[in-house]
């Protein structure tokens, strides 16, 4: 299996507020070329680090194969 990386990426609202945070596991052995391979325009790309193939062992990675983790809700807390 390849490395995989953990990549955020922070979108910028066209109308203001704040951004949206996007959560990616990029299959490559280098990390230039996983972050080349998202290719985003005006997007803040973050490595957060290398995910351990315990924890992706079960997506059957391949290398070169990127996926795109959706959390299913958010909580807000308001003041």
């Amino acid at each position: 299996m390849a490395k995989v990386w953990k990549i955020t990426a922070y979108e910028e609202h066209m109308g203001g507020g704040p951004p949206r945070k996007h959560y990616y596991l990029v299959a490559m052995s280098d990390q230039s070329a996983a972050l080349s391979a998202l290719r985003m325009r005006d997007v803040d790309l973050t490595v957060v680090g290398e995910a351990s193939p315990n924890d992706v062992e079960w997506l059957d990675v391949k290398d070169g194969e990127i996926f795109c983790v959706i959390p299913i809700f958010e909580t807000r807390f308001s003041k």
